[in-house]
């Protein structure tokens, strides 16, 4: 029912941007400090860099707008912390330690493991001393939104006032008027679009475009093209078979006495009575394990089928019923096991590992991605030197690497093409860099990420130029019948209103089939409209309302119907507490962080944030 209020909510961890609450974020580091280079913003004495930046968007390309929101997510977890330093708090040794033996990816078999934490702490290149302080800053950022975090009281009066709002239902229909079809209306002659174009002549440019021959080295690649030999792969396969047979799967059959919830001591003893007898049975006579099960066992699904539960993995079921199963030999019937269901006698019926074959395809990927690593290393390296000595030509590249040469259509900083790698920010800075463009030259290698290399070279290039009014005529004319349209819409949207709210019924126009809103449950319907519909004083129906959209179209809508939401059950009472509680813990939130804002000065290099 409120799935509208619980999309549309802020919640602290948006607020916070790249604020590190969880041990996920550790990937955001502490600022990186005694550095000359020119800083991104400054809270307090604390600089943020470029560095720091890219961390926090863990090396992905982002636009200007993702680049941004990340920074200020940096600046507020700065506010934080030199918040809760200045009012003297701090974590204990005591408490760092307790965090860090309470880590899941530090444990085996639900114990800290030394080897676990030392392997972490080797993949990252990080020090046992870094880590924890880096851990230290997350457990103080937590300790400051605890207050927001936890619950907040709602009031039940607001509880109620709430639903009934969000429940309440509106049947609408609308008129839509939409900007082509007034274009006949619209002036669009030769003279109004040459006054069009001379007035809008920066808009008509044709950037600078290139033609682009280029050449992709990547692992993946390099790893599909090695030759690995059956021999190889059963080897492979043989020095593994330990970790492969892990994956086995075991067929099963059971018969299950069930023990209704809340059964007393004597009526569960008398079930299990009744389950040793049973098993009795079976073993004396193992071949009627599947009809005892087709008659006596009280389990559904697999009884009419002699209890047959086909093939499961490791992990599968409840875990007395996996480790009975997982410990037996085939052929085997159990002891009488206890599971949260009932009774159980578990006959193990045949046991499935993967063999060589089956394996083969993983087997030569694994194998290859395994060989491959060197490989491509010195590949890359030579790739780069090829690029560099021979940089009038790609032909040496192809020749010597045996790489295929790509080529693109035409294409522009903003507008690169249908492929994703030419996108990429570095490439285009090679692409359009005087290295490249003017002198002709290949570009130096460019990593792309997933270890994969590119080098581009022009094949094309079309300066920069003002594009004829003949050229752009067709895109001017919709322009201006998109913009005048609009307007005609709008004046003849809230003629057809007034009118209609004064009683009149204008012809021309056809309502629309009706449709039931809510505010909950919107039917796709934009903000602004739903907005509109439930201006209308519902005690007067019909009621009118209009809305323009972005798209220049204007709506009128016509209420027709207005119902009061049922009372709300227990569990959507719930659900609403949660959600406006954590809409006020939002609002304190952001509060508090404005606050901090006022309270320690904080600068912000914008030009060359802009140039990121």
């Amino acid at each position: 029912m409120f799935e509208f209020v619980q999309n549309n909510k802020i919640v602290i961890r948006i607020i916070l941007g790249a604020v590190a609450l969880t041990f996920v974020g550790f990937g955001v580091s502490s600022y990186t400090s005694a550095i000359d280079d020119p800083y991104l913003a400054k809270v307090g004495d604390t600089k943020i860099y470029k560095q720091d930046l890219d961390r926090a968007l863990e090396g992905q390309p982002a636009d200007p707008a993702s680049r941004e929101q990340a920074l200020n997510g940096l600046i507020r977890r700065e506010l934080l912390l030199q918040d809760a330093r200045n009012a003297g708090l701090g974590v204990s040794d005591a408490a760092l330690q307790q965090a860090i033996l309470a880590i899941p990816e530090f444990q085996e078999n639900g114990k800290f493991s030394k080897a676990r934490y030392a392997e972490f702490l080797k993949q990252r290149s990080m020090t046992a001393e870094v880590f924890q302080e880096r851990l230290s800053r997350d457990i103080l950022l937590q300790q400051q939104m605890a207050p927001f975090l936890a619950g907040q009281i709602v009031p039940k009066s607001l509880v109620e006032r709430t639903g009934g709002l969000l429940g309440e239902t509106r049947t609408v229909r609308a008129v839509v008027l939409k900007p082509d079809m007034f274009a006949a209306e619209v002036d669009t002659s030769d003279k109004a679009l040459k006054a069009y174009y001379d007035a809008n002549l920066a808009r008509y440019k044709a950037p600078d475009q290139v033609k682009l021959d280029y050449v992709v080295l990547s692992q993946a690649a390099v790893a599909a093209a090695l030759p690995v030999s059956d021999a190889d792969l059963q080897a492979f396969y043989d020095q593994h078979k330990a970790e492969f047979s892990k994956n086995e799967e075991r067929r099963a059959s059971h018969i299950l006495l069930s023990v209704p919830q809340g059964a007393k001591p004597e009526e569960k003893a008398r079930i299990k009575a009744e389950a040793e007898k049973i098993l009795k049975e079976v073993r004396a006579n193992p071949a009627s394990f599947a009809a005892i099960a087709k008659s006596r066992s009280q389990d559904p699904g697999s009884a009419v089928k002699g209890g047959d539960l086909g093939y499961f993995a490791q992990g599968t079921m409840v875990k007395p019923f996996n480790d009975a199963v997982f410990a037996m030999k085939a052929g085997q019937i159990s002891d009488v096991i206890e599971t949260e269901f009932g009774f159980h006698i578990i006959r193990l019926d045949s046991v499935k590992v993967p063999d060589f074959a089956s394996l083969k395809p993983r087997l030569l990927e694994q194998l290859q991605a395994r060989n491959a690593g060197a490989r491509y290393r010195q590949m890359a390296d030579r790739l780069g030197e090829l690029a560099y000595q021979q940089g009038d030509s790609l032909d040496p590249i192809v020749k010597e690497l045996k790489l295929e040469v790509r080529h693109s259509d035409w294409m522009s900083r903003s507008v690169p093409g249908p492929d994703a790698m030419l996108a990429n920010p570095k490439v285009l800075d090679a692409a359009f860099g005087d290295d490249v463009l003017k002198k002709k030259h290949n570009s130096e290698p460019v990593d792309v990420g997933n270890n994969t290399l590119v080098v581009v070279r022009v094949a094309g290039h079309q300066a920069a130029h003002q594009l004829s009014l003949d050229e752009v005529k067709g895109r001017i004319r919709t322009e201006i019948v998109a913009r005048e349209g609009a307007k005609l819409a709008e004046k003849k949207g809230a003629a057809l209103l007034a009118d209609l709210k004064s009683g009149k019924e204008p012809a021309g126009y056809a309502f629309s089939p009706a449709l039931t809103v809510s505010r909950s449950d919107n039917k796709g319907m934009p903000l602004s409209d739903l907005k509109a519909i439930f201006s209308i004083d519902g005690a007067k129906v019909p009621g009118f309302a209009g809305a323009k959209h972005d798209t220049g179209e204007y709506v009128v809508y016509r209420l027709d119907k207005v119902e009061a939401a049922p009372a709300i059950t227990e569990g959507q009472r719930e659900q609403l507490v949660n959600i406006l509680g954590q809409m006020t813990a939002n609002a304190q939130a952001e509060s508090y962080l404005k606050s901090l804002l006022t309270k320690y000065k904080v600068t912000v290099n914008r030009k060359l944030l802009g140039e990121q």
